[in-house]
């Protein structure tokens, strides 16, 4: 599980805990890179500003976990995941 993120704006770098059954197996770890490069306009949709566009990237940290993790050397870093939308 993944949980506790933080995003610094500053470096596009996306942190968060690690949980494995429960436990914390990393802290504030470097998760994800993200690219604002098809960040699309700010919209509004009623009383809520969302932001929707940014892609989300293996960082080169959580890709060598997995890596150790799952015994492979397929995750590579930016690696594709999706992309991001924000609501607030």
């Amino acid at each position: 599980t993944l949980e506790n993120f933080v995003v610094n704006p500053g470096s596009s770098k996306l942190y968060g805990d690690v949980l494995v059954n429960g436990e914390v197996a990393a802290s504030n770890a470097y998760l994800f890179e993200l690219w604002g490069g098809s960040l699309k306009p700010l919209q509004l949709e009623g009383d809520n500003a969302v932001l929707t566009g940014t892609t989300v990237h293996i960082s080169e940290d959580a890709a060598g976990l997995l890596n150790k993790t799952f015994s492979t050397d397929a995750v590579k870093r930016g690696m594709l995941v999706g992309t991001a939308t924000i609501t607030a």
